[in-house]
């Protein structure tokens, strides 16, 4: 359910070269709203992701975000800039939205110039079509997809002091994700929206936190792109105001599950996936270590391929946590993959393969690397390796 006061929308103005496809998505506040961000930390940002930047270092009031797929308009130089800055501009003359108050995104292949010659036409049919009806959030999803295979969306809706407060959120994203984001300091785009009223600073700080443990915590290809950007926007439009207490728990909590919810759906799209996989980092001294090991063993090409064959190696499981940089003693540790246990107080024990085939071909596989150490946990989200990754990527520009 779109929140009060929002409305989306997508369709096609012909910036993608497949013939058809929705390629323009419309995300617009009636009213303008408290806004927080966070973007890529590649040193290379694409051109929208620095007109963003620009324009929330003067403004936190934000009435609207455009945002493309089938060109990420990055490494495009002046011009580059000059079109990110022209698709904001041309949606606040046309929906009458107070300069400075548009963000903009893009998403697809590096280093090509975007062509806006159907932008005009296309926001003239969005001025017309943008709603908040489920084929409006289709749409608006579909505009934003490259080589996704689902559309990832999710809502939440929670009562506080009797009124209704609406949370919905979208994602694209399924190859080039290893967001690891930063706040204004693949390409994965994110954007929510919600009808509380939420003042930037404090929604700046539910976004920062919330990304940490959901979009910072996923990994496709361990590629961290030129493009990621995560948008939130509160309208107000609820009449229900989220400052502090219980009310703010209650929101937070919300908030958190749709982030999460999001980014294990694009571990779960990851190009030429096949299974979902959890890896959960338990008992370690504090929750940095405990992150830099799961996130290790998940960005291992040798673990994910070893998924992707049903095959219970739990020395390559050994071996990526062991190049995470982080001191543990070995003869501490144990083992479970898909709830089988492998390895026990640092040395291996007997199991059945049998059983372990079995467990690893199914679509979500759980991988427990215990420290006995501490009481800090961490979990990381990825996804097989398979041979259609290649495939994918191997001719992407084509």
């Amino acid at each position: 359910m779109i929140p009060k006061g929002f409305k989306v929308g997508g369709v096609c103005a012909g910036i993608s070269n497949k013939k058809g496809k929705k390629d323009l998505s419309l995300f617009i506040s009636q009213t303008p709203a408290q806004s927080a961000a966070m973007f890529t930390s590649n040193i290379v940002k694409a051109a929208p992701v620095l007109i963003d930047i620009e324009r929330l270092k003067k403004t936190n009031e934000i009435s609207a975000i455009i945002a493309n797929s089938g060109c990420a308009n990055a490494c495009t130089g002046k011009l580059g800039f000059q079109n990110a800055l022209e698709m904001c501009e041309k949606v606040e003359k046309k929906f009458n939205l107070k300069k400075g108050s548009v963000l903009c995104a893009s998403t697809g292949v590096i280093g090509q110039r975007i062509n806006l010659s159907g932008l005009p036409k296309a926001l003239n049919v969005l001025t017309d079509i943008a709603g908040t009806s489920a084929e409006n959030e289709k749409d608006a999803v579909l505009g934003i997809m490259t080589t996704d295979t689902i559309i990832k969306k999710a809502s939440r809706t929670i009562k506080i002091d009797g009124k209704n407060i609406s949370i919905w959120g979208c994602a694209k994203g399924s190859g080039m994700i290893y967001p690891n984001l930063k706040t204004l300091h693949a390409t994965m785009l994110s954007f929510i929206l919600t009808d509380a009223f939420v003042e930037a600073a404090l929604l700046q700080k539910i976004l920062s936190q919330s990304v940490e443990q959901s979009f910072n915590c996923v990994s496709v290809d361990g590629d961290t792109s030129t493009n990621d950007t995560v948008i939130a926007l509160a309208n107000g439009q609820s009449g229900k105001k989220i400052t502090s207490g219980k009310n703010l728990d209650i929101f937070t909590k919300a908030f958190d599950d749709i982030t999460l919810e999001l980014a294990k759906a694009m571990a779960k799209d990851g190009e030429g996936a096949t299974k979902l996989i959890e890896v959960e980092v338990k008992n370690a001294r504090n929750k940095n270590d405990a992150k830099s090991i799961a996130s290790s063993i998940a960005l291992s090409p040798l673990f994910k391929t070893a998924m992707f064959g049903a095959d219970a190696n739990w020395g390559r499981i050994m071996s990526a946590a062991g190049k995470a940089g982080v001191d543990f003693n070995q003869q501490k540790i144990d083992i479970y993959i898909g709830g089988l246990q492998t390895f026990k107080k640092g040395a291996p024990i007997k199991f059945s393969e049998k059983e372990a085939k079995k467990s690893l071909l199914k679509k979500e596989i759980k991988i427990v690397f215990n420290l006995n150490s501490g009481k800090a946990s961490s979990k990381y989200y990825t996804c097989d390796l398979s041979y259609d990754y290649v495939k994918i990527n191997g001719d992407y520009r084509s």
